[in-house]
């Protein structure tokens, strides 16, 4: 330590002389010196306060699960601000950083990041904390209490304090993708995947919606950044238009690069001018100079949910097929430049087209790697971990249970978990004041799935929605109630065998004898969140059914449209689209019902709604409310239309369409048109407005 360093703790102790009895309280024959580092804040919103490290005993460390150092701040102030809360939880551990590189040359101490202490007067500080901590905090804050009492009481108040506050953080819980050490499992995928990368390959990682692509992706990136690899993660979805695209990589790219700067001198971030990619050319030519240029680095650009690329593609074929080539010439060009795509099946990879007549440039271009659900260890020690870190003890059977009632998909492993620990603190007389770990049994498990069940039952059907929108067949398979069927939809032909190969690999379906399959374990538990569905129930005579309404012709009782409010030929919203829809349905309440299909070709091809998805956020949840609500509902009358049309969506081919049931109305339904009413009824396969003499004839032959 400098020789100034005695000089330091003695001011410490003179601004803060209550803080001896802490330290005292801490001390044992293995923690001699408890407080060994000190520093006075020069941030203005810490002001006169003092960040110091310490070690609070291999006692309380284990009973709280806490490595190594833990940071105090101590502040004289009587009222402790939330931008000090902030600037203590954000800034203080940088702060602490800066000053050891400027005293030792390197980073000696790192103080926990899940757990901080402030001693503070502050008579309202507990209630703050509780709050502030509750926003979502990146590290949760505990107040080291008054330093007034016997030195048994102030260990047993700091540690019902610390416990306290760690118990609070619901870790299971959240849909983000989790990193550090809320990252569990998948640690042969990380290092295989990371191998492949720093060896120039293309990586393709695959899995169902929420099984933890994302988190992977974003592991590896903190894993492996600090040893030279670059990986540029861009999330796709939220894109409008292909053309946005090299703006986006150019900074995510340069973000990246900074951020390496910080550690690295020597990392070349080109003139200024060159920063921003505008075209798909310019973003290639950007990739390869920047590897070339930091030749010291592995580069991987990654892209997150590749079948936002199939969405499109749906409108621009062409232009997909030029960012894809610029991916692919910046990989084939540079040693250290790769890339990595995560998506649902290999499908996009597979197809040699990505539409008729434009080809695929990454056809057969990625290795392909799969995340089936977690292992019987790798659920347990998901949970187990976590929840030694929230003052949970979890014995054997209950870890068990959480992993079997599962199937070990991530995401309810984490769910469910997050409703035991609930369930488990509920039970507390108070839970204001937690000393040691709460023991979790198999009980809890029991009461807790009871009620989480029909929740966790709704997400794996949205999963399999999700999942029907790019890949049907798969959605079929997963629906099947039966062996039987499973294999009838295998023997379709080859979508089908392509669909059973994606789902083996992904460890939902197994091979049995001969040449069959069936569901896994895992595949079973899910089904058995879910039950069997009630909507969509995706038998196949049902399907097929619908692959035969739509190969008939458009008649009195039948009609398609390709979209409900975008002109095609004008590629933008058209009234007369929306007006064409209201006029049908009408029709078909004023005649005897029908079926109107939307998001299929005048010869009954799907084609999808990609571009009235577009005007409703991609929501298929908005496209509803507008389609049956503001438009239907408002022209027709919501009374009507929410008795007698019937909305839903099907998926064929890759195709999403909605299809509109109507039963003949048995009076008079009316389009509001501006100030007039106006009468539409069927004819053969055409809409027919009826006028002056044939609208009271059709008035009197309805109210007979």
């Amino acid at each position: 330590m400098p020789a100034s360093f005695d000089g330091f703790r003695q001011t410490f102790f003179g601004k803060f002389p209550e803080a001896v009895q802490l330290e005292r309280a801490l001390r044992t024959a293995r923690n001699s010196n408890p407080m060994f580092f000190f520093h006075e804040s020069r941030d203005p919103d810490l002001k006169k306060s003092w960040i110091v490290l310490g070690r609070l005993g291999s006692e309380m460390e284990d009973i709280l699960s806490i490595n190594g150092e833990v940071l105090f701040l101590f502040s004289p102030h009587e009222e402790f601000q939330r931008r000090s809360f902030n600037k203590m939880v954000d800034a203080a551990r940088q702060e602490i950083a800066d000053v050891q590189r400027r005293l030792f040359g390197i980073v000696r101490f790192t103080p926990d990041s899940h757990i901080s202490l402030i001693y503070s007067k502050d008579p309202s500080l507990p209630k703050n904390l509780k709050a502030w901590n509750a926003d979502g905090a990146t590290s949760l804050v505990a107040r080291v209490p008054m330093l007034d009492g016997t030195l048994d009481g102030i260990t047993t108040d700091l540690r019902k304090s610390i416990a306290t506050v760690l118990a609070s953080r619901d870790l299971y819980g959240g849909k983000n993708p989790v990193t550090g050490r809320d990252f569990f499992g998948r640690l042969d995928t990380i290092q295989s995947v990371s191998a492949e990368l720093r060896n120039g390959r293309s990586i393709g990682l695959f899995g169902l919606r929420r099984s933890g692509k994302t988190s992977l992706l974003r592991e590896l990136q903190r894993r492996e950044e600090p040893s030279g690899l670059a990986l540029v993660l861009s999330d796709l979805e939220s894109t409008d238009g292909v053309d946005d695209i090299p703006h986006q990589i150019s900074q995510d790219l340069l973000t990246v690069l900074r951020r390496m700067r910080e550690a690295r001198t020597n990392i070349w971030l080109g003139p200024e001018g060159e920063h921003e990619a505008r075209t798909f050319g310019e973003l290639s030519a950007r990739l390869i100079h920047v590897a070339e240029r930091n030749a010291s680095l592995n580069f991987v650009i990654a892209v997150d949910e590749v079948e936002n690329l199939r969405r499109l593609s749906q409108v621009s074929p062409e232009r997909v097929r030029l960012f894809l080539g610029s991916l692919r010439r910046a990989a084939q060009a540079t040693r250290n430049l790769s890339l990595f795509f995560t998506g649902l099946t290999t499908a996009f990879f597979d197809q040699s087209m990505i539409v008729d007549e434009v080809d695929n440039p990454l056809f057969g271009f990625v290795d392909s790697h799969f995340l089936p659900p977690f292992s019987m260890a790798e659920s347990m020690g998901l949970v187990r971990d976590l929840g030694t870190s929230m003052m949970l003890e979890w014995d054997e059977a209950s870890l068990s249970a959480v992993h079997s009632l599962t199937g070990g998909f991530p995401f309810f492993v984490r769910d469910l978990a997050s409703a035991v620990r609930r369930a488990a603190l509920d039970e507390l007389l108070d839970d204001s004041q937690i000393s040691s770990p709460i023991g979790i049994r198999k009980g809890h498990v029991d009461a807790a799935f009871g009620q989480w069940k029909d929740q966790a039952g709704r997400n794996w059907r949205e999963i399999i929605r999700t999942l029907e929108s790019y890949h049907p067949y798969m959605a079929e398979m997963l629906r099947a109630g039966t062996e039987e069927e499973i294999n009838e939809w295998r023997s379709i032909g080859v979508d089908g065998e392509i669909s059973a190969l994606a789902l083996q690999r992904l460890g939902l379906l197994i091979p049995t004898e001969p040449e069959g399959l069936k569901r896994s374990a895992s595949l079973v538990a899910l089904d058995g969140l879910a039950g069997r569905p009630t909507i969509f129930a995706g038998d196949i005579q049902k399907r097929r059914d619908f692959r035969s309404l739509l190969s008939q012709t458009e008649s009195l009782h039948l009609e398609f449209k390709s979209t409900a409010r975008w002109n095609l030929r004008s590629a933008k919203k058209d009234e007369a689209m929306e007006h064409a829809v209201v006029k049908t349905v009408a029709a078909f309440l004023n005649t005897d019902g029908g079926t109107l299909v939307i998001g299929a070709n005048d010869d009954g091809r799907a084609r999808g709604l990609v571009e009235d998805l577009s005007t409703c956020r991609s929501s298929f949840d908005q496209y509803e409310r507008w389609l049956m609500g503001s438009l239907l509902g408002k022209k027709i009358g919501t009374d009507i239309v929410s008795q007698y049309v019937e909305y839903a969506k099907h998926s064929l081919d890759g195709h999403d369409l909605v299809v509109l049931t109507v039963r003949r109305f048995p009076g008079v339904a009316w389009v509001v048109s501006g100030e007039d009413e106006n009468l539409y009824v069927r004819n053969g396969n055409e809409t027919q407005q009826l006028r002056g003499r044939q609208v009271a004839e059709f008035a009197r032959s309805r109210s007979a």
